[in-house]
């Protein structure tokens, strides 16, 4: 008996230790399977993919066990996953991984896609959204404080085994969390890198074929875009909280996706910044050289009463200039989803919402 145990933890650790680390997000924060079924439908099948994003099965599959060499032994006792997250930083957690956290939405939008819930959430987030929890956000427990300081007692009272934060914002709540929960900080820069960690909380989870799914469901979306767009439109991602603002560049994860779908003539900067790695500050006179057909707008609101950015730049005569706004082809976008999302349901909604107003004679009923 004792000896057919050690084979089985040998197995166990053998798979453990090829788990790999997931790069992943920087920046603020602000603050479906309820994605179209009819767009899931005008796309090919899974085999017929051709975007580099087909062979995002990741490493990491091979990380961790699977759900059932996850279960627990005779004993009774879970098996541990070990990995680095993207600072570096070793985590150990018991398998599977059952109460989650959330300091960050790729976190929801994760759990969402896996079929599980979170243990708790930040407010202002993705979860209130229709394709994510609707109403039923209101019974997931709450994270008090702010984006960059919250309530740790909110957490403890959560009691998770697992808290989910933002690089760039969150690494310094690591001794705090001590004794609470492991802190597995993510930070994605391309839609691979945020497919890859949908990947990672599958099999901490036991959800594998769920995460399977949904990573189907996104590339098979982005790879009918990318073979069917005429491409022949040009369009900006800017976000910001007044007329101080930046925008999403081709470096960025939501720039670079839009870049294989449509024109995106926005190269990426030496060095990141803004809300998330890619972003950079930027002026009017800069997006005038360019002239995009669309503009995409993510507002960051601080209070009731603040106005969208697009509202904000009609001061500026610059502003008027632009053909998107003198073609009426601007449009204020949900910032919890095009801004904080970055998991693989968020970037299938902005894929459908930005091709359909793109391209609306091609894409309006597929979206529909």
């Amino acid at each position: 008996m004792r000896k057919r145990l050690g084979i089985v933890f040998l197995i166990i650790a053998a798979l453990i230790s090829g788990c790999s680390s997931v790069p992943q997000e920087t920046g603020t924060e602000t603050a479906t399977d309820k994605t179209n079924p009819n767009a899931e439908n005008a796309t090919p099948k899974a085999e017929e993919a051709t975007s580099n994003g087909e062979s995002a099965t990741s490493n990491g599959e091979k990380a961790t066990p699977s759900a059932e060499e996850a279960a627990s032994n005779e004993e009774g006792k879970s098996a541990e996953a070990t990995f680095k997250d993207v600072t570096g930083t070793e985590i150990s957690v018991a398998l599977p991984v059952e109460k989650v956290a959330c300091l960050t939405e790729i976190c929801v939008d994760a759990l969402v896609e896996l079929g599980l819930k979170p243990a708790a959430v930040t407010a202002g987030g993705l979860a209130p959204e229709p394709e994510f929890y609707g109403e039923e956000a209101a019974s997931l427990g709450q994270i008090g404080g702010s984006f960059f300081e919250p309530n740790l007692e909110d957490i403890s009272l959560a009691g998770p085994d697992l808290v989910i934060g933002l690089e760039g914002t969150h690494e310094g709540l690591r001794e705090g969390l001590d004794g609470i929960a492991p802190l597995y900080i993510v930070q994605p820069r391309s839609m691979q890198e945020s497919i890859e960690f949908l990947q990672h909380m599958g099999q901490l989870t036991g959800r594998i074929a769920e995460a399977q799914a949904a990573e189907k469901r996104l590339l098979d979306k982005f790879n009918f875009y990318k073979e069917h767009s005429p491409k022949d439109k040009t369009a900006l991602v800017m976000y910001g909280s007044d007329v101080n603002f930046g925008i999403d560049t081709a470096g960025s994860l939501v720039g670079s996706m839009l870049a294989e779908v449509t024109q995106y003539p926005w190269p990426a900067p030496e060095a990141d910044g803004g809300h998330q790695a890619g972003g950079m500050a930027y002026s009017l006179e800069k997006v005038l050289e360019n002239d995009p057909d669309y503009i995409f707008v993510e507002t960051f609101t601080f209070s009731p009463d603040s106005q969208p950015l697009s509202e904000q730049f009609k001061t500026n005569p610059l502003w008027s200039r632009l053909r998107a706004v003198k073609n009426g082809q601007v449009h204020e976008m949900r910032t919890s989803v095009w801004a904080s999302g970055r998991g693989t349901r968020s970037l299938g909604i902005i894929l459908d919402e930005a091709m359909s107003n793109m391209y609306p004679e091609l894409y309006k009923k597929a979206v529909e």
